[in-house]
């Protein structure tokens, strides 16, 4: 069983966290730079300087719970390891500190933080029972992160794209999140050099997600379609990775992932 005491304990912080931003206005300082030739400003709220502080508590928090699993102790799970449990839940931290704002009323507003709640219990407890790949119900549990993943990277890069901040700013968070994500689908269960493997496939799938980000930048499109098309790109590039790094790969898995992403790609031409 997880250790509910660390949970209960990581999930009040975040909570409480989230509130502390949005009841209390800091102030808000800018950061001029030259980047590329460009001038690029950046204004760093207080809600935002919050919201770092939530992403490490969040990410301390989830690998203080999966260390303290039996196969993690046994195995000595270095920080590569347990570094690939932070993507899901911090960027479900993220989203919160981005959406509750947004809220147009207190009701709704209390609704989304009681889904942030519940949505890191049963995050974190997925990954916790993910860890023993012989459970009865592992199968099941990884389908389900797998998925969270996928909801993750459709909302957070159709929300960064809709905001249209500047590339660099824009490209380089979604290729972060995209590379946490991704090490969440390819995350192994054996030796640290299967787990550098999986960071180096992860890292590869959020620069392609950059990339695409900063063309995309330059076209028009709606926020739902921005994140259909980052979508079946982190859909494609994540899932043949993660075959390819299970020994699974072949040609019906191709088939699949290439029919997936031509009807994806039909379905963004109708939007």
């Amino acid at each position: 069983m997880p250790r509910y005491d660390r949970l209960s304990i990581l999930v009040t912080l975040v909570l409480f966290g989230l509130v502390v931003s949005h009841i209390v206005d800091l102030p808000t300082r800018t950061i001029s730079f030259v980047a590329l030739g460009v001038p690029t400003t950046i204004y760093l709220s207080g809600r935002w300087f919050i919201g770092g502080l939530l992403v490490v508590i969040t990410g301390a928090g989830v690998d203080s719970i999966v260390r303290s699993h039996p196969q993690a102790r046994k195995e000595g799970w270095g920080w590569g390891h347990s570094l690939s449990f932070w993507g899901l839940p911090c960027a479900l931290t993220l989203l919160s500190l981005v959406v509750l704002p947004l809220s147009p009323d207190i009701v709704s507003w209390l609704a989304a933080l009681t889904f942030t709640g519940l949505g890191l219990v049963l995050i974190v407890t997925a990954q916790y029972y993910a860890i023993d790949r012989q459970a009865r119900h592992a199968a099941v549990v990884d389908w389900g992160l797998s998925l969270a993943a996928y909801v993750g990277i459709f909302v957070f890069s159709g929300l960064t794209y809709a905001s249209r901040a500047r590339s660099l700013l824009s490209a380089t968070a979604i290729a972060i999140i995209g590379a946490a994500l991704a090490a969440e689908l390819l995350r192994p269960h054996s030796s640290e050099l299967s787990v550098r493997r999986a960071w180096l496939y992860a890292g590869v799938v959020g620069l392609v997600l950059g990339e695409v980000a900063w063309a995309l930048n330059h076209l028009s499109l709606s926020a739902a379609a921005g994140g259909v098309l980052f979508l079946l790109i982190f859909y494609a590039l994540g899932g043949l990775a993660k075959q390819y790094l299970r020994g699974q790969l072949g040609r019906p898995q191709i088939v699949e992932f290439a029919v997936v992403s031509i009807l994806g790609l039909g379905l963004l031409y109708l939007m």
